[in-house]
């Protein structure tokens, strides 16, 4: 009894990462959702380096570069901003500093932005 009983606390554990993991990807997400509320389009877009460097460039960069850290410096990207990050890649733009967005909104939308990693 005890064992049908680990296995349905393990299913169900493991549908959960996946809710969550999943609930940053797509753009119906809360991290998509907060990007197109807050103007992030106008400078980027999710494929395409538009003013500022797509959101799977970013994505990927940061993984490359940061590795498991990629999410906390895309989170310090986004509170304090970044200027010089994209040059090779063509981008001047500079980032503006979006802390007023708060931690937790911040946090959401950097998770969403690693979602697209490959």
């Amino acid at each position: 009894m005890k064992l049908k009983g680990f296995f349905v606390v393990a299913a169900a554990a493991s549908f959960m990462f996946a809710v969550s993991q999943n609930s940053f990807a797509g753009d119906n997400g809360p991290g998509y959702k907060l990007i197109k509320a807050n103007g992030c389009l106008a400078c980027h877009s999710v494929d395409q380096n538009k003013i500022g460097p797509s959101y799977k460039l970013v994505a990927e960069t940061n993984k490359k570069e940061y590795g498991k850290g990629a999410i906390k410096e895309i989170e310090r990207a986004i509170e304090k901003g970044s200027k010089g990050k994209y040059k090779k890649y063509g981008i001047a733009a500079v980032m503006p500093p979006y802390g007023y967005l708060g931690k937790q909104k911040i946090e959401i939308i950097a998770k969403w932005i690693m979602s697209l990693a490959k």
